[in-house]
């Protein structure tokens, strides 16, 4: 077994040449270690008993070799991905599930009339680039990395989810520090963090008509400081915005686009609601980028919000405007900015950035139980 700590960004194909020329992938700091090709087939059961354990089974088809894959969901911290995952060598391209019992193989999931239903869901096919990356952190301790772009499609039938992502694996070092990376290519080629497995990328072609983005809210307990409460609901939205602005790629329904612009908005009304914890940075870059994206959104979504008063949004002005600002957001989405922006939030949450700028007054209100504040 392992445990994966990974930070996953998508970005267009368009800027894959691009990536291959950032001044990281041409110095010393990083080698490339060629590329394969790499088929997957996941299996679940009709009803999807499997994902709804929240567990993830493949055969990979990796050159001459069979590898039987068994994820666990693991946890998401701002954008930073903590899984379990066992591996282990077929002779066969049957599965094995007398491995499973060597992993953390649900219990529910141990019945052999289960088993008997488990079939082929999807297909992956895409081609893997690997590069290794060595070097100092911005502490001077050691960093080193598996860089990973994968380039292909999932397959459902005659329904195929295109692949471009960037997994960036912590082999030694701080997790924080695989984000400080990813700011530093972000600056020049767009990425975004992204927590869509292929999984779930498969799983969606089932029903592409049906999928959407569900708001999650987190629970939160009233005896928690207000400091942990703001990360909580920060993190929260950090998981959201991101998501939805990749389901726009995928289904092109503007709903996406207006809860994007909602979940922003949140993430600017908890740094000025909590800003006597959460002292403003000194740059104000966030606040800034921030401030710029809720606005480009808001007048991309104004068109939405007449359709909305005039109750016509079938009418053909409207459909033009709309057609005007899907390619406005199109373009936006092809920039920088975004990404960097969401990574610079998730590196504040990791490292708890605010802090350093705290006195004694912040420290005691931040402290403060949410019920008593």
């Amino acid at each position: 077994m392992a445990t994966e700590v990974e930070l996953k960004l998508t970005l267009s194909p368009h800027y894959v040449e691009s990536l291959k020329l950032h001044p990281f992938f041409r110095s010393e700091q990083i080698k490339e270690l060629g590329c394969q090709q790499l088929k997957n087939t996941y299996y679940d059961t009709p009803d999807q008993l499997l994902t709804q354990h929240r567990v993830a089974l493949r055969i990979r088809e990796k050159g001459d070799k069979l590898i039987q894959t068994l994820k666990s969901s693991g946890t998401s911290e701002a954008g930073l991905h903590t899984r379990q995952e066992w591996e282990w060598l077929l002779k066969k391209p049957e599965l094995d599930y007398d491995l499973l019992q060597k992993a953390e193989w649900p219990k529910a999931l141990q019945n052999e009339s289960i088993q008997e239903q488990i079939e082929e869901v999807f297909t992956t096919d895409f081609q893997r680039t690997i590069w290794i990356l060595d070097t100092l952190d911005s502490q001077g301790n050691t960093l080193k990395a598996e860089i990973a772009l994968d380039q292909g499609s999932v397959r459902y039938l005659d329904r195929e989810d295109p692949i471009c992502e960037l997994e960036i694996e912590l082999l030694e070092g701080e997790g924080t520090e695989l984000v400080k990376f990813a700011i530093e290519l972000a600056r020049r080629i767009p990425l975004y963090i992204s927590d869509i497995s292929k999984a779930e990328r498969g799983y969606r072609l089932h029903n592409p008509e049906a999928y959407s983005v569900i708001r999650s809210q987190p629970e939160l307990d009233k005896q928690e400081t207000l400091e942990n409460i703001f990360v909580q609901l920060l993190a929260n939205e950090l998981s959201l915005w991101p998501r939805l602005f990749e389901a726009w790629h995928f289904n092109r329904d503007w709903n996406n686009i207006h809860q994007a612009l909602e979940s922003l908005r949140n993430i600017d009304a908890l740094y000025e609601s909590f800003s006597e914890i959460i002292p403003a940075e000194p740059d104000g870059v966030i606040s800034k980028l921030l401030i710029k994206l809720i606005r480009q959104l808001r007048d991309m979504d104004a068109w939405r919000r007449s359709a909305e008063l005039t109750g016509a949004a079938d009418e053909e002005w409207h459909q033009k405007q709309a057609a005007r600002a899907a390619a406005r957001v199109d373009v936006l989405l092809q920039t920088a900015e975004p990404g960097v922006l969401a990574l610079l939030i998730s590196e504040q949450l990791i490292e708890r950035s605010w802090r350093k700028r705290w006195n004694e007054q912040h420290q005691q209100q931040a402290q403060q139980p949410l019920q008593q504040a």
